[in-house]
């Protein structure tokens, strides 16, 4: 059974937190460690830890604007991968967050990426989940996601550039671009 705690800033789990972003994220799929950790300092940021007993198996990077939960980065260690556990994480921010709408992105599922049989896993791990296409796609950085969500509506570009900047701040939001419509990027 996976225990849930909300980071409050040991130096224990900062640690932890901070192996396992650097191991799960390509380097072009993420932002600096640094920008990571400070955005950890902000009220609309929620971060949630994942032990089975006292063993670290995973977090969720949760970003909260108005009615809108939007799980940026959620990760499990790779040695406890493919056992259930980011499954069973995700019911518990569905069950934790059901007053919100809950919003990801991952990258575009196309068979002209290198990537694509992974791609194609994780969008169905998503969706055996309950999320269904929000409908918009994002240009982040010059990597293209697409977007899935859970709840009462889908979730506009424009929010999502609002919570964006909120998350890494106003500056970044000219890296983040409407792809939706956007074919061979």
């Amino acid at each position: 059974m996976l225990r849930k705690e909300v980071y409050s800033g040991s130096e224990k789990a900062k640690k932890e937190i901070s192996e396992l972003f650097l191991e799960a994220f390509p380097e072009d799929e993420r932002p600096p460690l640094f920008v990571f950790l400070k955005s950890l300092e902000k009220k609309e940021i929620t971060m949630l830890l994942f032990y089975e007993r006292e063993t670290f198996i995973g977090f969720a990077y949760l970003a909260m604007h108005e009615d809108i939960c939007c799980i940026y980065f959620l990760a499990v260690s790779s040695q406890y991968r493919h056992q259930g556990l980011g499954g069973q994480i995700l019911e518990i921010i569905k069950k934790d967050y059901k007053d919100y709408v809950l919003m990801l992105c991952y990258e575009e599922v196309d068979p002209k990426y290198p990537s694509y049989e992974e791609r194609v896993l994780r969008k169905s791990f998503y969706r055996s989940h309950g999320f269904i296409d929000n409908k918009i796609k994002t240009n982040e950085y010059g990597i293209i996601y697409e977007t899935a969500y859970i709840g009462s509506h889908l979730v506009s570009f424009d929010k999502y550039l609002e919570l964006f900047k909120l998350v890494f701040g106003p500056g970044q939001k000219k890296n983040v671009t409407d792809a939706t419509n956007i074919e061979n990027q």
